[in-house]
């Protein structure tokens, strides 16, 4: 079937005209001045010589022209590359070469490391630089913006690629997610049923919200919230996410009366304690969308903000929240707070699985299994790793671990991949740092197998909050308190103090692989 690319999109930037559309460090942009900008850049990008289907790819931290970045390139039917800013410039290298990107936009803060890998980026044949002092081999974004405005209107085939988003890199090298045409308009409108449905009683989205994105809008941020709100005419406030600054983020939320914010967990700690030092805040919050949050976590923010949250599951390969736990759900039965919710939307269907495929019963635990327009893509040029992604009936492998209750609701254990095989048997790692993050002097941990399979030990790197001090007697009382709640081959054996985790997506998730090699190599040196 052929669409229109982009034409939802196209469609409210022309309903919502003059009003304010995109804040951020670089300026504002109202709905029609997004539109008009959006269609000269991809207008400049063809006169470059860059044809239909041609992928580029942006390196940016939060910037104000990556908004109509993202909307030209889908209405010329040009393929978006999200790359990660956190990864290193090696990653973007082999991503680049991996779906023969042939243009490169990226933030004048990555100049210098990709000046210095340019040679390397064979298919690359046009450097775009966003900001000032651009290198002179670079385009500059400023002369992109001279480009004929008016509307492209260019059909597609509906099954053709639309853009292709990057896995965070947690489990080995980053994959090339594929979203079609059509698959992308089901990631939007799943999104908007998520959020319009989130708390019964909340209107709908609409010309009166203001999303804000502190964390990263070419990761979860963008693909999840930034066109839900757009499409309805609210407006959208980009915070520079090169650093987390929490008291930044608790000023934008006062100033601009925001009304919608996706939170990763390990962040919101931070942003809680800003708001308590104030002793609370006036604030605007209706949707609060959370992930890799603990249940003591979402009882504060009840407790500071009110019933303003939802806490999900969900991949890049799902391209939105699969699960959802709202503040309606745990109401009425508190135990569920250990859940990450039942399905997000109707859109989605959920299961879990044996290694077969064959669903389990109620508390048996399997793989996390989903079936939704958003999964039903491929991998960029891998057809062995998306053959192997599904099983019979289209179910999207996610490979994570969880055991539905008679409720529906999702009980998530953790990646298959990072699983402990102990003398005692199969330990998850989340189960075990959700204890542990009880403990007040610990900031963040990650926890690891050390040594063969089948005989692991378990040892947690921790990372203590501001005024805590390393100790020995600190390690032994963080494991006690952690080894109240857990099962007996549950419990870690030890703990080594670390003065940075290696995470991803500004302390998002942390890289376990990475973890273990660290302390393993730590433990040897003893």
């Amino acid at each position: 079937m052929r669409i229109e690319a982009g034409s939802p999109t196209r469609q409210s930037l022309h309903r919502f005209g003059d009003r304010e559309a995109v804040s951020g460090p670089q300026g504002t942009l109202s709905f029609r001045g997004l539109n008009k900008q959006a269609n000269a850049v991809g207008a400049a990008l063809l006169n470059l010589g860059v044809t239909t289907g041609e992928r580029v790819a942006i390196l940016s931290h939060n910037r104000l022209e990556v908004v109509p970045l993202w909307v030209g390139l889908e209405k010329r039917g040009l393929v978006r590359v999200v790359l990660h800013s956190h990864f290193d410039m090696a990653i973007h290298v082999q991503t680049l070469e991996q779906v023969q990107a042939s243009v490169l936009v990226f933030d004048v803060r990555f100049a210098d490391a990709v000046g210095q890998h340019r040679a390397k980026m064979k298919s690359v044949k046009h450097f775009v630089a966003l900001g000032e002092n651009a290198p002179d081999w670079a385009t500059t974004y400023s002369s992109l913006t001279k480009g004929d405005d008016s509307e492209p209107r260019v059909d597609v085939d509906e099954s053709a690629p639309c853009s292709i988003q990057l896995t965070t890199g947690t489990t080995g090298n980053p994959k090339p997610w594929t979203a079609t045409h059509r698959s992308w308009r089901a990631v939007i409108a799943n999104n908007i049923d998520h959020l319009d449905s989130m708390h019964p009683g909340i209107p709908a989205v609409g010309v009166d919200d203001v999303n804000l994105h502190f964390h990263a809008l070419q990761w979860a941020t963008g693909f999840q919230t930034l066109y839900p709100y757009l499409l309805r005419g609210a407006r959208t406030v980009l915070l520079d996410d090169s650093s987390f600054d929490p008291a930044a983020v608790v000023d934008a939320i006062v100033r601009d009366r925001v009304t919608g914010v996706l939170v990763p967990g390990p962040m919101l700690g931070p942003i809680l304690d800003v708001i308590e030092q104030r002793s609370g805040i006036d604030h605007a919050l209706r949707r609060v969308v959370i992930f890799f949050a603990t249940p003591d976590l979402l009882k504060r923010v009840s407790k500071v903000l009110g019933p303003v949250w939802c806490h999900g599951f969900g991949s890049t390969e799902q391209g939105a929240p699969t699960t959802r736990l709202t503040v309606g759900d745990v109401s009425t039965d508190e135990r569920r707070l250990d859940s990450v919710g039942r399905s997000a939307s109707t859109f989605f269907e959920l299961a879990v699985v044996d290694g077969e495929g064959r669903p389990q019963s109620a508390r048996q635990s399997g793989e996390i299994v989903v079936r939704s327009a958003m999964s039903t893509s491929e991998y960029w040029h891998m057809a062995d790793k998306t053959k192997s992604s599904f099983f019979a009936g289209d179910w999207f492998r996610t490979g994570d671990v969880g055991y539905l209750d008679e409720d529906g609701f999702l009980f998530y254990l953790d990646r298959d991949k990072d699983k402990i095989v102990t003398s005692a048997g199969t330990v998850y790692p989340h189960v075990i740092e959700t204890a542990l993050l009880l403990h007040p002097a610990v900031a963040n941990c990650g926890v690891v197998g050390i040594g063969d399979s089948g005989k692991q030990a378990i040892v947690v790197g921790v990372l203590l909050k501001a005024g805590s001090t390393k100790s020995a007697a600190l390690g032994d009382d963080i494991l006690s308190a952690a080894g109240a709640t857990l099962k007996q081959h549950e419990r870690p054996s030890r703990v080594v103090f670390v003065d940075e985790l290696p995470t991803v997506l500004g302390g998002a998730k942390v890289q376990r692989e990475v973890l273990q090699r660290r302390i393993g190599a730590i433990i040897s040196q003893r």
